[in-house]
């Protein structure tokens, strides 16, 4: 009965170092298609590099956050953490803020001087095909 149980225990410990496996490379997924989405220059208003002769176009409203100097993009951080039993959880989260307000909140859901610059589920849509494929491969013993 005991040679039982420890096997047991042995294929649980198995399938949850697995799973903690794969939400990571879930989140890593989900930070290839951040850089996949958050990338160029949108098609709004062009503006001048303060202290520079370029310019950029910004993005226009509805359109993902154009990229200026590539700081948003790159401030998005993979992470993967088990939340409780069985629950597993996969993200990216980008620190970067504004006067103390954080920026991915600021251009998904706009400001009353901004419309909004959705992006999040433009990036979960593009991650989608990928993650499937990790969760769907079979577990190893």
């Amino acid at each position: 009965m005991g040679f039982i149980s420890n096997q047991t225990g042995e294929l649980i410990s198995d399938i949850e170092h697995q799973m903690m496996s794969r939400a990571y490379q879930a989140a890593q997924a989900l930070k290839k298609a951040e850089l996949q989405v958050l990338r160029g220059q949108g098609g709004g208003r062009r503006y001048r590099v303060p202290g520079t002769g370029a310019s950029y176009t910004a993005s226009a409203p509805g359109q993902p956050p154009a990229v200026r100097t590539g700081a948003y993009r790159s401030s998005y951080v993979p992470r993967a953490e088990q939340k409780s039993g069985n629950v597993y959880r996969s993200l990216i989260e980008s620190g970067l803020s504004v006067n103390g307000w954080n920026l991915g909140n600021l251009l998904e859901n706009g400001t009353s001087k901004m419309a909004p610059r959705p992006h999040d589920e433009r990036i979960i849509q593009k991650a989608l095909p990928e993650i499937s494929r990790i969760y769907n491969r079979p577990f190893m013993r």
